[in-house]
Formats: structure tokens, sequence, C-alpha cells
């Protein structure tokens, strides 16, 4: 798992600290060397670090590529403001906005909880209900650790749709931001994909179509040395005049064998492939190989109610492949993929909503949680839990939510799906090697993203002369 923001500042604390240390201890070294250790074992000093601010960046708001007057097609503006829930294990959590470049911000929420007697957790999640003009559909995403990798499964350039990175930068120095972009014919070769500059405390917009045109099948690696960065993706989906929905990509499980996306909503698949340009509105697993093998894949579909399936396919290394879900009745299901070689993977589907108009819905891959993880969900329609069990054993999870507590039994290699408060704090126990997401599901549209694990933070480490 990448570094995160508490600790990156840990462990800068931390080399502090040891710097100290061996310094003192070369002043005085003929006086702690060998002093408190038995016979020829050399003394050590252990290091605590000094507890630090907890930091994650939400996606921000719906954008649309113009002014608010219709024109400058270079410039992001917003649309719309998202909703933001927010968790801490801290006393509280403070947000901020970070700077916009000259190509626009999607006004992403930087979320901090200060720094304790130890290290704080934090946690949020966003989302968005838009109908303006031609964008129109809900999005959510989650609040997520500045990485300095990451996998976004997800996007088109085709005419009428438009896909958007956003490159937000929390830290106090410059990011420089590489984009390794693939399609359904290989590894995008552009100019600009190198070298892209993120200002501290800012976001960049970055349009896929500035680099690769007329594609239906995306994938993008963002990766980052110096600041480390949160990237999002947002696509937006025009069929000829009809708004054909929007959605936030969030990042994606690293490369992997072993890939769970927790919750995916089909609904009105059929009915979402009605008239013309909806190939697209077909329901599909993205997968991509960034090796050099072909993989093998078994993809395992399952619902709540005990039901399921298995899809084998081919993946060709280095290129995208989209695995049609077309016959799959409505329900919210998760994936499980299964691979001979590491891939990344993603969901994407499309509902109908009122107007005969359709809303797009892109769902992420996630990491596995550690015995304890806290989250709260934005407030929108048909907010439900996803839990996936991977695992051999079978769980106990316990969700709390004030005084509230639920218990829910999770058998081995199952899935089940449970209501839960939005706007509160979620605390998670016992889903260990578990993975959860967040589905969404109304009149409006359909949307979700994956549940976090805690932020990994430095232990106090023994330094030895």
């Amino acid at each position: 798992m990448s570094t995160t923001p508490a600790r990156r500042w840990i462990v800068r604390g931390t080399a502090t600290a040891i710097a100290v240390v061996v310094a003192v201890g070369t002043i005085g070294a003929a006086h702690a060397f060998g002093t408190t250790e038995a016979p020829g074992r050399p003394a050590g000093r252990t290091v605590t670090p000094v507890p630090a601010d907890a930091e994650r960046v939400c996606a921000g708001s719906a954008l649309r590529l113009s002014d608010d007057a219709g024109n400058d097609a270079t410039k992001a503006t917003t649309v719309g403001t998202a909703t933001v829930a927010t968790a801490t294990t801290g006393e509280s959590v403070e947000r901020s906005d970070l700077a916009s470049s000259t190509n626009g911000s999607s006004d992403p929420t930087l979320l901090t909880a200060p720094a304790g007697d130890t290290t704080p957790q934090v946690a949020g999640s966003s989302y968005q209900n838009v109908s303006n003009g031609d964008l129109v559909g809900v999005a959510a995403a989650s609040c997520d650790d500045p990485s300095q990798s990451t996998w976004l499964v997800g996007g088109s350039t085709e005419t009428g749709r438009t896909s958007l990175i956003t490159l937000s930068n929390p830290t106090d120095v410059n990011a420089t931001v590489d984009l390794s972009i693939y399609d359904g014919t290989g590894t995008v070769s552009a100019p600009g994909t190198t070298g892209i500059v993120v200002a501290p405390n800012s976001q960049k917009v970055v349009p896929l179509s500035g680099f690769v045109s007329d594609q239906g099948s995306t994938v993008v690696h963002v990766t980052s040395s110096g600041g480390q960065i949160v990237a999002h993706m947002q696509e937006t989906v025009v069929r000829t005049l009809t708004p054909g929905g929007f959605d936030i990509v969030s990042g994606g499980a690293a490369p992997s064998r072993s890939q769970v996306i927790p919750g995916v909503v089909l609904r009105g698949a059929q009915e979402a492939q009605r008239g013309d340009d909806t190939a697209d509105a077909a329901p599909i697993v993205r997968l991509f190989v960034p090796g050099d093998k072909a993989a093998r894949v078994t993809l395992g579909i399952t619902t709540a109610d005990g039901g399921g399936t298995t899809v084998n396919t081919t993946a060709e290394p280095g290129v995208v492949t989209d695995v049609s879900l077309d016959d799959f009745p409505d329900g919210r299901y998760s994936f499980s993929v299964s691979s001979t070689e590491p891939v990344v993977a993603g969901a994407r589907t499309t509902t109908p909503t009122d107007h005969d108009w359709t809303d797009l819905g892109w769902f992420a891959s996630a990491e596995p949680l550690g015995a304890k993880a806290i989250t709260s969900v934005a407030p929108g329609d048909g907010a439900r839990l996803n839990v996936v069990n991977p695992t051999t054993e079978d769980a106990t999870v316990v969700i709390r939510s004030g005084d509230d507590r639920k218990s829910v039994r999770v058998p081995s290699g199952s899935t089940e799906t449970v209501g839960v408060d939005t706007a509160k704090q979620l605390t998670i126990t016992g889903a260990k090697g578990l993975v959860a997401g967040i589905t969404y599901q109304g009149d409006d549209g359909v949307a979700g993203f994956p549940i976090r694990p805690e932020t990994e933070v430095s232990t106090p480490v023994r330094v030895y002369p």
C-alpha cells in the first residue's frame, strides 16, 4: 500500500529523531555503547515517532469543460456541489479547499484530523446528484490517502464521452506526475503524459482526450514523485443530445492475482441499451494486465441471497479487456477476480432514469480491511454496505454507529448487503481480510465507492549505532 500522509510525516519525524539519537550517541559514545546491553551486543535506543495529523482528499464536485458562459473549453468548472461526510478516531475533522490551477478545479476537500496523543485516523466520502444541461446523474467517491501510485480503471474518449483526471496535491512540495495510459490497442504514446507538475496544496485537471481520442476502453496509471497525489477520474456521457449520466472513478486496488469489486448495482441493463449510441451502456468488467503474459481469469459473481456464477475469460497483456455482463438480472453484486497474472479491475453499469435518460456507474476494486476500519457514508438514495468475505474462514462483522450496533455474519466466499446510516461515523470491526464498499441505487441513478482500510502509521523502532 502506498505511503499515506500520516505515515509520510511520521517517517519524516522518525528520521529526525533518529538523527538526534545518533548525534547524541556519537558525542557520548564512550558512555553510551556497551553499557546497557549484554557484552558483545551494541546498545540501542527505542525511537517513538511524534504523532502527526492525518489527511485524506475528497474528489470534489462535478466538472464541465467550459466556463460559466459556455466558453473556453480548455478550463474545467464545477457544476453544483458534492456533499461530504467525515469520520475520525481523533477529536475533530477540519475541512479546507485545495487551490485551483489555471485550467480549473473540482474544488476538492482536504480532510485533516489534528494529532493528539497518538496519530488519528480520518475517513470520508462524497455524493452528488446533479441535473444541469447535459450533465445529469449521480456520483459517489471515497476520500483517499495521498499516494505515489493510483490505478484508475475506467473512462472513455469516444464521441460524446468526456473523461477528466483530477490530480490533487495536498503536500507542501511540488508533485511531478506521469500518466501511463492504456486502451484497447495497447499503450498510448503521446506528448504531455510525463512531467506534469502539480503545485503544493492545489489540484490540476487533465482531460484524457488530450492524449487519446475515440477510445471506449481506457485504464490510467498515475504515478508521482516529490509530493504525493490523490487521483480520481470523472466520466460524463452524452448520447447524441441525450444525457447519459456521469460518475467518478475512485482508485482501485494495486495489480494482484486476486481482486474484489465489493459492490456493483445492475438495474435495467437491457432497457438502458435501447436507442442510438448505446453500445457502451452494456454492463462490463474492465481488466488490464500490466505484465507481459496473458492472464487466464475467472470472474466470480455473487449476490447477498446466495446466488452466484462464474465467467472465464482471457486478458491479453498490455491492452484493456472489457468482459460483458449482459444477461444478469437486476441486483447488487460483488465480483471476485482470480487471475494467473496480476491484473487491475473495475466495473461499469448503466441504468435508466427519468426522461428516457440513463446514468453511468463505475465501481472500483478494493483493498482488504484490517481488524478495524472507520468510514462515513455521504447521504444519497438507497445507500447500502456490501461486505465480501474472500477468506477461507467465516466472519462476524460488527458495525457501530453511535449507540447502534449491528452484527452481520459473512460466511467464507459470500457477500452480505446491509442498510447503514448516512452522515454518521461507522466503525467496522471483525472484518480483517474482508472487502467492503458502498452502493447507491435510486430513481436518479447508481453509484458506489470502496471502503478504505485504516491508514498505516509508524510504530516505535529500535535504533542501533
